[in-house]
């Protein structure tokens, strides 16, 4: 349970942080309307794929790892 919470913190990271969803769209390949739904509340992460979730995770540790 541990590794998955450190999943969600890390890509909530990401979702709060000023890359707009555009940006993560070119950086990671996840859609822009997905980041966008997700940035806003509307989808939340519990929803995402494993793959996505993975892309995003990853993406944030190399990134915005402060």
């Amino acid at each position: 349970m541990k590794a998955i919470n450190e999943v969600y913190d890390t890509i909530q990271k990401l979702l709060e942080s000023d890359k707009t969803a555009y940006q993560s769209e070119k950086e990671t390949g996840v859609s822009r309307a997905k980041i966008g739904r997700l940035k806003n509340g509307k989808n939340n992460i519990d929803n995402l794929s494993l793959a996505s979730a993975k892309v995003l995770y990853e993406y944030t540790k190399a990134h915005l790892n402060e």
